[in-house]
């Protein structure tokens, strides 16, 4: 057969849509979507008006729509049918959509945090303004250990997770100043920054508001080792320069293991609020 002009070759068609000629032949083998005329030769052509056809077949590719589930309304093929196929999929789009977003909030949060690791001032006290932020919190009265304490944190995480906010935003804990004594601190909750169109989102209406302001901070690259003497070294510092502190110590990680090599390597920063 001669190939007229309207009609396409199946490389021609292929390269129209960025894929493999072989795709093509996969699915005139699959029976989704075959060729406008097959020549003598064999030879696939593919018409003008089958753009739109493939492009819509290969978009629900794309969103992991199983080539049984086209093959079976190509079968049975009918507006209604294709408006029911389509209509399936809103949800499942909106869903992606919608973990696009928050995966999107996460790593705009990590490369912050990430960045402030990277430029903060090791081992000196310094004064920071911090905003105000929404924290879902977890009570902690366990015990003054790490097998304790590292069951409370999983808690918490899974706690985060039933409510719908990911992995990737860090942990932190409070730490009472009443609890800082020289031999030693307690942690009284475990706490995660969250977004509040999040939490609209979630429906979860138990996030306590923390008011920002001006901190009392020291960043430490030595992970948890310090934490105490830090404490011990914000309150000396208060009372030489004459500050009122708040009742609580904040302990947030700032680089892990993403962007550091072992748990003692991680910087940790310690801030209090100054009244």
């Amino acid at each position: 057969m001669k190939k007229n002009k309207e009609y396409f070759t199946t490389g021609e068609f292929a390269k129209i849509f960025g894929i493999k000629k072989q795709t093509l032949f996969y699915y005139d083998q699959c029976g989704i979507f075959k060729p406008d005329v097959v020549g003598e030769n064999g030879y696939r052509y593919y018409s003008f008006t089958q753009l739109e056809s493939f492009a819509v077949i290969l978009m629900l590719r794309e969103l992991d729509v199983h080539i049984d589930e086209i093959k079976a309304h190509m079968d049975h093929r009918s507006p209604k049918g294709l408006i029911s196929l389509l209509e399936s999929k809103i949800s499942q789009i909106d869903d992606k959509i919608a973990y696009l977003k928050w995966s999107k909030n996460c790593i705009e949060s990590k490369i912050r945090i990430t960045r402030e690791g990277i430029s903060a001032p090791i081992d000196k006290i310094v004064f920071e303004n911090q905003p105000d932020e929404y924290l879902v919190t977890s009570d902690y009265k366990g015990a003054d250990d790490e097998k304790a304490v590292t069951e409370a944190v999983g808690d918490h995480f899974a706690f985060c997770h039933s409510l719908g906010l990911g992995s990737s935003y860090p942990i932190g804990a409070v730490i009472p100043r009443s609890s800082v004594t020289e031999a030693g601190y307690k942690y009284a909750q475990f706490y995660t920054a969250v977004r509040p169109e999040e939490l609209a989102a979630a429906g979860y209406a138990g996030a306590t508001l923390d008011q920002g302001g001006n901190y009392l901070a020291i960043y430490d690259n030595h992970g948890y080792s310090n934490v105490h003497a830090n404490c011990l070294k914000l309150l000396d510092y208060a009372r030489a320069h004459n500050l009122n502190l708040g009742d609580r110590f904040y302990e947030d990680v700032i680089l892990d293991d993403l962007s550091t090599e072992g748990y003692y390597n991680y910087l940790v920063k310690l801030s209090i609020k100054v009244k």
